[in-house]
């Protein structure tokens, strides 16, 4: 209803005194033509478009009469085919829209820069009205941005920025097994004008151990962008900080990962510690899919070891090992860019995403430590060995693609590559693994990990949390030099409808008469989807023998909204079915 309401105000402001009401329960207003679109009315589209609960769609879009769309929709481009209906408000930017026989629309019905034609067929239960006037705004990834005129004046919003002065304090949602909950807090400013200073500093205490407040509780994370040229196009930034990363973040979002640790003590994230500073250059050019940007990167390296943070259930288990990583200083130039036409962010049905990155290094002298044996693996005595690294060149893409196959099913598809570009090995902080929920859901966390985890060793310098414990246990390594991975999977539509009599008072009949009572039709309805995926998998390593076999899954799955419940299975007989929640698409 909330939604529903900011459709409607919108409509009111602007239509009110042209008007018409129609004569029928589920009649609309007489939609308007040639009306002028004031700059609230505006920015109340604007933020209804904006709204991430919002069914967006992209260009020529057709609602077939067999078809229910639960929510409301906004389309950008067109032009838009209503036969079926649409359980909520439409709104319609730069397109025309055409309502076949038997089409029903439960809100209201607005256009933008378009026309309205088969109203006499159709039923609409809100206001309809058209608006002549285009919609000023620019693209800002699947949001829009209104860049009209402000109320009572004769210039453009453009892209003049408010400033902001703020402190703020907040919870990192990356709790992990190494930090428990980080804590940030701490000033955020921006400046006024066409080329904004942003500045935000950021202090953060990491929970793990309660409230000690010992030096290795604490991190930093600041960072001053400018941006140049007025039109937002190029920006210029440095960062200075001490924080605790994961070695690959793209497996599980940092929500998804924290409430797996915090509730199934469950971290599918292996972490470690960066110290010291970048500079940046940036450029996104508004209302362009393309962005690029080039960094020079200087920080020091340290392992860190699990620790002992709270945990709903299973707190009394102990957590798995870190991996040690090359420490010490790690200098490198990274240049990455990336090309997004997806027509919604959070779970796109069309559009092209692809990003890459190249990093060299310019100077290291990154060094895993030498290392006890630790475990039934390992005979009594034995020592790892200590690694030096020297120079590389690493790189990751991404591409996806999403595919509406008919306004009900998707074909989505994604490869995903990265490694060691001159075939030599990584530090552990650049390797990478596969297997779990993130990337083969059929195989357990990290089992492509080119043997990095097939003995645990502990670090012989490292002392213990006090008293008479033993030093903190680690794995010799984190995964592969180079992987690959394949994934595609088709989505259709469930939709669940049950109509049911129900008494119905009003004040007022539809004829004017008081004291009407009757009967109306009530509904419960419930859009559902269900996914069918594959994903194929492999890793290798620099040194000989340790290479990965190709891994393959399939999978089943039901989606409603954003949250989604798999199954998945190996097709190599190793395992059996993995029963699994997302809270966001898997790609």
């Amino acid at each position: 209803m909330r939604r529903y309401a900011i459709l409607g105000l919108a409509a009111l402001a602007a239509a009110a005194p042209a008007r018409a009401q129609g004569t029928g329960r589920d009649s609309a207003a007489v939609a308007i033509a040639d009306a002028g679109l004031p700059p609230e009315t505006a920015r109340r589209l604007t933020a209804f478009f904006n709204d991430p609960e919002v069914i967006h769609f992209t260009g020529r879009t057709r609602i077939p009469p067999d078809r229910s769309i639960g929510g409301d929709v906004a389309v950008l481009g067109g032009p838009v085919t209503v036969g079926g209906t649409i359980d909520g408000g439409l709104l319609v930017i730069d397109g025309d829209v055409k309502l076949l026989e038997g089409a029903r629309v439960t809100g209201g019905l607005t256009v933008v820069g378009g026309v309205v034609s088969g109203l006499e067929h159709a039923r609409v239960g809100g206001e309809v009205v058209a608006y002549s006037d285009r919609l000023a705004f620019r693209r800002e990834g699947e949001r829009i941005v209104y860049t009209g005129p402000t109320e009572g004046a004769g210039f453009q919003v453009g892209h003049v920025r408010q400033g902001r002065a703020d402190f703020v304090v907040a919870t990192g949602q990356s709790y992990n097994r190494v930090e428990g909950l980080p804590i940030t807090f701490g000033p955020v400013i921006e400046t006024v004008g066409a080329n904004p200073l942003r500045l935000r500093a950021s202090a953060i205490y990491r929970t793990e151990e309660g409230t000690a407040l010992g030096p290795d509780r604490w991190g930093y994370d600041v960072r001053l962008e400018q941006f140049v040229g007025g039109h937002g196009a190029v920006r210029v930034g440095a960062s200075l900080r001490r924080v605790v990363d994961p070695i690959e973040a793209w497996h599980l979002s940092k929500l998804e990962n924290g409430l797996s640790t915090f509730f199934l003590h469950r971290d599918y994230r292996d972490h470690y510690e960066r110290r010291g500073w970048s500079g940046y250059v940036m450029v996104a050019p508004e209302g362009s899919p393309f962005s690029a940007t080039a960094e020079y990167r200087d920080e020091r390296d340290r392992s860190l070891p699990s620790g002992s943070p709270w945990t709903i259930f299973k707190n009394d288990e102990a957590w798995r090992a870190q991996p040690l990583v090359g420490e010490g200083v790690l200098r490198t130039v990274a240049v990455s860019g990336a090309y997004d036409t997806r027509n919604h962010r959070g779970d796109p049905s069309t559009g092209w995403f692809v990003s890459t990155e190249v990093e060299r290094s310019l100077g290291t002298d990154l060094r895993r430590p030498e290392a006890d044996v630790y475990g039934p693996l390992g005979a009594p005595g034995a020592v790892l060995p200590a690694v030096d690294y020297g120079g590389f060149t690493q790189g990751t893409v991404d591409v996806r693609r999403y595919n509406r196959i008919s306004p009900t099913s998707r074909l989505n598809l994604r490869l995903l590559a990265g490694g060691a570009l001159d075939g030599g090995a990584l530090p552990p902080q650049r390797q990478h693994a596969l297997g779990g929920e993130g990337s083969l859901p059929g195989y357990t966390l990290f089992s492509l990990d080119c043997g990095a985890r097939s003995q645990r060793y502990v670090r012989a310098r490292d002392v213990g949390r006090g008293g008479d414990e033993p030093p903190p246990a680690f794995y010799a390594g984190y995964g592969c030099d180079r992987f690959a991975l394949a994934q595609a999977e088709y989505r259709g539509s469930l939709r669940f409808r049950l109509h049911w009599d129900a008494d119905d008072e009003g004040d007022v009949a539809s004829d004017g008469a008081e004291g009407w009572h009757g009967r109306r039709r009530a509904s419960w309805n419930a859009d559902f989807a269900w996914v069918v995926f594959m994903d194929a998998g492999r890793g290798w390593a620099a040194a000989a023998g340790m290479d990965e076999p190709t891994a393959v899954d399939v999978g089943l799955g039901v989606v409603l909204g954003r949250l989604g419940i798999y199954g998945a299975v190996p097709l190599d007989g190793g395992g059996g079915v993995n029963v699994f929640v997302r809270l966001n698409p898997r790609f």
